[in-house]
């Protein structure tokens, strides 16, 4: 369970901290890239689920979280124009509520949601590496994220 403060952007971000704070397990996912593969699917943002992983355990949630609530892993002061392209999620649940963050290795954008659905974009540059190292340790076969580089 996360217990330190905030700063109000990152608040302002995942539209509210209690589950991602308080979440009661997190759950991995691998999702297709193409935003039209969830219309039939179990899907976030449309990104249909192909593969998940294992519930984190307590120390990978809180490995997540450090970089989830750290106002020094965004750039709150500049855009990217590229296309999202999302390749790992994770599912934060707490009594029947989600909520989801959804990274692109691409561009170093995460997506942070609600219930499936889409929310607010920002660049996470700085934590790219931790991301990436988390990705790889739970999902160890998986040949994209292998050829991914750690650096942007």
């Amino acid at each position: 369970m996360f217990t330190g403060k905030t700063d109000p952007q990152v608040e302002k971000l995942l539209a509210g901290t209690e589950i991602y704070a308080d979440a009661q397990r997190v759950i991995p996912v691998i999702v297709n890239s193409d935003p039209t593969s969830g219309a039939k699917k179990e899907n976030l943002e449309g990104y249909a689920i192909v593969k998940k992983g294992k519930i984190l355990n307590a120390d990978q949630v809180k490995r997540l979280q450090s970089v989830v609530f750290d106002v020094n892993t965004y750039d709150f002061k500049s855009a990217k124009r590229c296309q999202f392209v999302p390749y790992v999620g994770f599912i934060f649940e707490k009594a029947g509520k989600q909520s989801h963050a959804l990274f692109c290795f691409t561009c170093n954008e995460v997506s942070y949601g609600r219930e499936g659905k889409q929310g607010n974009l920002e660049d996470f540059d700085p934590a790219r590496k931790e991301i990436l190292a988390l990705a790889r340790e739970i999902f160890p076969s998986d040949p994209n994220l292998a050829a991914l580089k750690e650096g942007n």
